[in-house]
């Protein structure tokens, strides 16, 4: 049996009924980057899964899709199903969560602190056509506001269904919620798996690439030294436009820590490996980012 060669990133999709986590699901799973991902769902009836893969479902009920993702249900008990996602062979790289509406994403979230997974970031989905509406409800609305104002990133979704004055007053209302929640646009879900998960830290990322749309732009390191209190800054007040960053930073007395930013929530750890340097990977929107920001932590 394959081993994973590291934590698995646990990444939580959040929103309310009818914001779109599902139509983002299917497009990661149709065009996952080159990943295996396990994703945990409610139930299987929305998702855009083969009736014959259904039915290969093993006795610990993950489906596996030919693209190599595979699927479990939520069932009553997440860790259950985490811990059968963590025993796929060959390893997963990455496991999604789907929250239910009601539910609390920072919770699932949780588990990317157990041993053997990583976190990955709350992601929560906002539609631009609902959410102030939701945010209203006398027996809902606490709930969806905190789900927004906890988020390491904001998809907002439907906002072709706005008039301009509607969609601008959502855009002020979620800067008063979540002023400092990243967020990006999406139509039918038209948000690249590596904004959502993350680029791989060997996926070539170059400072004038962008992935799958000229709406975002990419930034990688793969040698040099990182000054450590420049990387601790830039971690605790990230850039604007900056969406997400991972991967191995060695510092100038050979140390090395593995880095993970989603949003504005930022993880690091001592890591054993020996890179040859740094390995370092960035997302982030086009004309928003400050790409020598990120070229100046790497001397």
């Amino acid at each position: 049996m394959n081993m994973p060669s590291g934590p698995i990133p646990i990444t939580v999709l959040g929103g309310y009924l009818g914001a779109g986590k599902t139509t983002l699901l299917n497009r990661i799973l149709r065009a996952p980057g080159g990943r295996r991902i396990g994703v945990v769902v409610n139930d299987f009836g929305s998702l855009a899964i083969d009736v014959d893969a259904l039915a290969g479902a093993g006795p610990d009920g993950i489906v596996s899709l030919p693209n190599g993702c595979v699927c479990c249900t939520l069932g009553s008990d997440l860790f259950e199903a985490l811990r059968a996602l963590a025993a796929v062979d060959p390893p997963l790289d990455h496991i999604v969560i789907e929250a239910s509406g009601v539910a609390d994403p920072a919770a699932a979230a949780a588990w990317g602190s157990s041993d053997g997974f990583a976190p990955g970031g709350v992601i929560v989905l906002a539609a631009a056509d609902q959410v102030q509406h939701m945010a209203g409800d006398r027996y809902v609305g606490g709930e969806v506001t905190r789900q927004i104002a906890g988020a390491d990133l904001l998809v907002v979704t439907r906002g072709d269904l706005c008039s301009v004055a509607s969609r601008a007053a959502v855009d002020r209302w979620l800067d008063d919620v979540a002023a400092r929640v990243p967020r990006v646009e999406a139509v039918d879900g038209d948000v690249p798996a590596d904004v959502v998960l993350g680029l791989r830290p060997d996926a070539g990322a170059t400072a004038d690439g962008a992935p799958h749309t000229d709406r975002y732009t990419t930034w990688s390191a793969a040698d040099g030294v990182v000054g450590e209190g420049a990387l601790d800054a830039l971690l605790a007040d990230p850039p604007s436009g900056l969406l997400r960053m991972k991967g191995v930073a060695r510092f100038a007395d050979g140390s090395t820590r593995e880095v993970q930013l989603v949003g504005r929530t930022a993880t690091t750890r001592p890591t054993t490996s020996d890179p040859t340097g740094t390995r370092l990977v960035a997302i982030g929107i086009r004309d928003v980012l400050d790409l020598a920001a990120l070229d100046a932590l790497v001397g």
